[in-house]
C-alpha cells in the first residue's frame, strides 16, 4: 500500500482537483491521509466532503502547526508501506503513483526520484532527470550533485519513499527549504535510488503570489544562509568528506537571484526598500566570496549571469533597472 499525505491549508480552490487525481490512480492500494492544518477557510469541511466519496481516504485533523509538522502528522498516522506527498495546490498523472512503484520495485531501490511539469506562467516546462535506472548512493556523488544543483532535490512531491528508511521527519523550525533537509536525510539510510525519466506531478506557479511555492518571504536571505550552512552539514553525512565542488555554493547564488528577480512583483515595496534588499544581497555575496575565493559560479540563464555581474561589481542602480526590466519582460509574456 502507498500512503499519500496531503497537507491542507487554505486550499478551497484546488483541494477537489488534487484528491480527485489520486483517486483516479490506475494503482488502487492506497491511502489519502488529509491533514487539516488549522485552516481559515472551509478547506476542512471539503476534506471531509471528499473523504465521505472514497473509503480510502482519511482526514486527519490538528491546530496549525505548518506544513512541516502537517507533513509529520500524517507519516505518524500511515500505515503504508511506502510513502508520497503531494501539495493541495498541485495534482498527479493518472499512473504516477504505479511507474514510481514499478521502478521501486524493478530497480529494488529504496528511493524514487522522478520528473514533473512545472506549469508557471502558463507555460509547461518539462523537468526530467539526466538518467533513467538505479544507482548505489555511496558510488553516485557527482550524480547526486547534479540532481541538487538542477532542484530534484528540493521537493518531496515527485518522490516515492518507503516508510521503514524514514529515521527523522520534516525540520519544524524551518518553513523554507525544509523539503530538503527532510530527502538528504532520507537519503543517508538509503543504499540505492532510482531516478526515473518521466513526470509524475503537476507543479503549479504562478506570478500572483497564490500559490503555495511563490509567495515572496522577508527573511528569505536569512533563511538561505542557515539552509546552506544544514545543507553543506548533511552532505558531510552522506559522504564523509563535504566535498561538493561548488554545487551548494551555485544553489546559494540561485536563490540569491531568485529572490531579487521576485522584487519585480513586489508591489508592496518601495524603490528604496527594494534597493535594501539589493544591498543586503551584496554584502552576502562578497561574504561568501571572502569564504570561498577561489569560487566561480556556473550560472546558466541569462537573465542570472546578468543580474550577477552588475551585483558582484556593485551596481546597484543596474542590478535594480535589469531586475525591474526582466519583470516587464515576463509580465508582457504572461500577457500574451
Amino acid at each position: 500500500m502507498v500512503s499519500v499525505i496531503v497537507p491542507v491549508y487554505k486550499s478551497e480552490k484546488t483541494l477537489e482537483r488534487c484528491v480527485k487525481s489520486l483517486t483516479m490512480q490506475s494503482y488502487k492500494d492506497l491511502e489519502i491521509l488529509l491533514v487539516v492544518d488549522g485552516p481559515p477557510d472551509k478547506s476542512g469541511e471539503l476534506a471531509d466532503r471528499l473523504a465521505g466519496e472514497d473509503e480510502r481516504i482519511r482526514v486527519i485533523n490538528q491546530k496549525n502547526k505548518g506544513v512541516s509538522a502537517a507533513r509529520n502528522k500524517g507519516l505518524s498516522e500511515a500505515k503504508g508501506e511506502y510513502i508520497r506527498f503531494l501539495d493541495s495546490d498541485d495534482y498527479v498523472k493518472e499512473d504516477s503513483i504505479q511507474v514510481m512503484v514499478e521502478a521501486m520495485e524493478a530497480g529494488n531501490a529504496d528511493f524514487v526520484v522522478a520528473g514533473f511539469h512545472h506549469l508557471y506562467f502558463g507555460r509547461c516546462i518539462g523537468k526530467l532527470p539526466e538518467k533513467e535506472g538505479c544507482f548505489p548512493v555511496k558510488e553516485s556523488r557527482d550524480y547526486i550533485l547534479k540532481l541538487y544543483r538542477t532542484g530534484f532535490l528540493n521537493m518531496p512531491w515527485n518522490k516515492l519513499f518507503k516508510r521503514e528508511k524514514i529515521r527523522t521527519g520534516f525540520p519544524e523550525d524551518l518553513n523554507l527549504g525544509e523539503d530538503l533537509l527532510f530527502n538528504l536525510a532520507y537519503l543517508k539510510q538509503c543504499d540505492s535510488f532510482y531516478t526515473l525519466k518521466e513526470p509524475v506531478c503537476e507543479f503549479i506557479q504562478d506570478d500572483r503570489g497564490t500559490t503555495l511555492s511563490t509567495k515572496r518571504r522577508k527573511d528569505k536571505l536569512e533563511i538561505a544562509l542557515l539552509l546552506y550552512e544544514r545543507t553543506g552539514q548533511a552532505m558531510k553525512e552522506l559522504f564523509g568528506d563535504g566535498k561538493t565542488d561548488g554545487a551548494l555554493e551555485d544553489k546559494l547564488i540561485v536563490e540569491f537571484l531568485d529572490d531579487l528577480e521576485q522584487l519585480a512583483f513586489a508591489d508592496s515595496l518601495t524603490a528604496k526598500e527594494k534597493f535594501r534588499v539589493i544591498d543586503s544581497y551584496k554584502k552576502a555575496l562578497k561574504n561568501l566570496q571572502r569564504d570561498h575565493k577561489d569560487y566561480k559560479p556556473q550560472l546558466k540563464l541569462p537573465d542570472y549571469k546578468i543580474i550577477y555581474f552588475f551585483l558582484n561589481i556593485g551596481c546597484r542602480h543596474m542590478t535594480y533597472f535589469m531586475i525591474v526590466l526582466r519583470g516587464f519582460v515576463v509580465r508582457l509574456l504572461k500577457r500574451r
